[in-house]
């Protein structure tokens, strides 16, 4: 029995089948909540084509109690939908690159586009004002895989349709995304593509991984809020992707401040030092690398 509790199509299965019949359960069990979400996609999608003198005729206030659980259906459902997909990611994803922040923000980032779309699918104003503030606040997960995009887009598209309450067709989408990634990585889809030959097909051959050059970076810090401003600046020039680790105090009132750094191709473990020591930064002591592969 445990063996088949954990074939993770088993336990998706049963997930979804979970979220579906509750669903089904709270529509039957609460009429008036069916009649609430279809009157919002109403109220969204004809209130461009209600008269500019009425505007009163789709207004609905923020108090009644079928809108405040529609945007806690919309909220919840998001995080449901969107679970088994930050699960699938933890399933498939390699273990060397797998960042569990970035897992933590993919399941919460549905809750918060639902709920912008709650804000600003009304006003056209505050649309081009969340631009505006999305422009200026940086995102600070960065990408490191292809995969890693097309999970994040999944998650903004959960999100997006649950803030129209369309949480259906997010069902749907969840579903049939988990079960194709599932499907590529049980097969190893693309791990030996054929080439072409002339007009023919060649064998299938292995394609070799590049080697990722990664290495631990140790700074004996005076000041670790402007140890880490001075690295933001100096580490673009050698490193293509860093990650700070861990933060320790030392028995002398120092920070011992960890790094884990992917090296750029032209880039060397002494070229690092260097770039790092020669300018000679108050508040940088020792500084020790070791790699890693």
């Amino acid at each position: 029995m445990r063996r088949i509790l954990d074939n993770v199509v088993v336990r998706l299965m049963i997930y979804y089948a979970a979220v579906w019949s509750v669903y089904l359960v709270l529509l039957r069990a609460f009429p008036s909540l069916a009649e609430a979400i279809a009157h919002e996609r109403g109220r969204v999608v004809t209130k461009a084509a209600i008269d500019i003198a009425n505007p009163s005729a789709l207004t609905v206030p923020l108090t009644d109690p079928d809108v405040l659980t529609l945007i806690a259906l919309a909220l919840v459902g998001a995080l449901l939908i969107a679970y088994p997909v930050a699960l699938t990611y933890q399933w498939t994803n390699d273990s060397e690159t797998y960042r569990p922040d970035f897992g933590r923000a993919m399941l919460l980032l549905p809750i918060a586009v639902a709920m912008t779309v709650f804000i600003v699918k009304d006003s056209l104003a505050l649309a081009f004002s969340l631009g505006g503030i999305a422009a200026v606040v940086r995102w600070r997960a960065a990408l490191r895989e292809a995969m890693d995009g097309v999970f994040m887009f999944v998650m903004i598209g959960i999100g997006l349709a649950a803030g129209v309450q369309l949480l259906v067709v997010a069902l749907v989408a969840s579903i049939v995304f988990n079960f194709a990634i599932l499907a590529l990585n049980r097969n190893r889809f693309a791990n030996r593509p054929r080439r072409v030959d002339g007009w023919t097909l060649a064998a299938p051959a292995d394609v070799q991984a590049v080697p990722r050059r990664k290495v631990a970076l140790q700074i004996d810090a005076s000041d670790a809020a402007r140890v880490e401003e001075q690295l933001a600046a100096l580490l673009p020039l050698c490193a293509k992707e860093w990650e700070k680790t861990s933060v320790s105090p030392l028995p002398n009132g120092r920070v011992l401040l960890e790094y884990r750094i992917t090296l750029k191709k032209k880039s060397s473990p002494d070229l690092l030092v260097s770039t790092i020591t020669r300018l000679a930064i108050p508040e940088i002591g020792r500084v020790a690398l070791k790699a890693e592969h």
